[in-house]
């Protein structure tokens, strides 16, 4: 039986390596540099390690990005799972702030990933999967609320969650290229209304 001490230790060595090379690509493009300039070179040297650990970790490039996509949407989900619709309007506002906020923190890496979406069907994919989750958990919020009467039936929820999470999603990420961060709390307020006297208490024709 393999020793559950040396597994553990193991898998705390990989997660820590896999944190210098993240760390080291979301680093080098904070600097600037543009995600198809980055050479695996130049994240060895950044992050510190061998060609040869390297590999033994990523198949190529585009699996640290896709690793980072991964990381980054988990942590949103995070954040936007931890709202309900009985924290009402201000809690969505303050939930948006927040997402806001860690648009800002990681925009570079974000952008990364949308510009390598479009050519990449794998980073497509693994970029989009984690919305396609969060789109179906709008949509039985916005169902649960209409069981108990306070959404009107008129609701799509399927179209409403779609429009509520890829729209989201676009409008931040294009807020935060165009904003200095004076506006963010004014966005997210805006946002929030829209999600909710929208959708979730739109009122009755």
């Amino acid at each position: 039986m393999p020793s559950i001490t040396r597994s553990r230790s193991g898998g705390d060595r990989r997660a820590a390596l896999d944190a210098r090379v993240l760390a080291a690509v979301e680093r080098l493009l904070a600097e600037g540099m543009k995600y198809t300039e980055i050479s695996v070179a130049r994240i060895l040297e950044e992050a510190g390690i061998a060609r040869s650990t390297f590999y033994v970790h990523f198949r190529d490039k585009t699996d640290i990005l896709a690793r980072l996509a991964g990381t980054l949407r988990q942590d949103l989900l995070e954040i936007a799972g931890r709202w309900e619709p009985g924290d009402g309007v201000e809690g969505l506002a303050a939930t948006f702030a927040e997402s806001i906020a860690f648009h800002r923190k990681h925009s570079a890496v974000l952008l990364a990933i949308t510009e390598a979406a479009a050519y990449d069907s794998g980073i497509r994919d693994f970029y989009s999967s984690d919305l396609d989750a969060f789109e179906a958990k709008v949509a039985q919020a916005l169902l649960a609320e209409q069981s108990q009467g306070r959404t009107i039936g008129g609701v799509s929820v399927e179209a409403a969650g779609r429009v509520i999470v890829w729209g989201g999603e676009s409008a931040i990420a294009h807020h935060i290229q165009v904003d200095d961060g004076s506006g963010d709390q004014a966005f997210a307020r805006e946002l929030a209304s829209l999600w909710w006297y929208g959708a979730f208490r739109r009122p009755a024709p």
